[in-house]
């Protein structure tokens, strides 16, 4: 009879350090000034029609982009 291979859980980050990080655990992509991350998010908007909002990071207090929340 054949073992089954165990298969280890992904741990993903929780609270405040969850904004730092993907789906996937990957850290998200950092940029180092409001303005840098912002012009990312307006080029988003322009190549793909996703409207992405930039913040910072209370993990790694560089800037982040992401998808904004919905206020409805």
């Amino acid at each position: 009879m054949k073992k089954r291979r165990r298969v280890t859980p992904t741990t993903r980050p929780v609270g405040r350090v969850a904004s730092h990080f993907t789906r996937e655990g990957t850290p998200k992509v950092s940029y180092r000034t409001q303005a840098e991350a912002k012009s990312a998010a307006q080029l988003a908007w322009t190549l793909n029609g996703v409207d992405l909002n930039a913040y910072r990071c209370d993990y790694c207090h560089q800037w982040h982009i992401g998808k904004r929340f919905r206020d409805d």
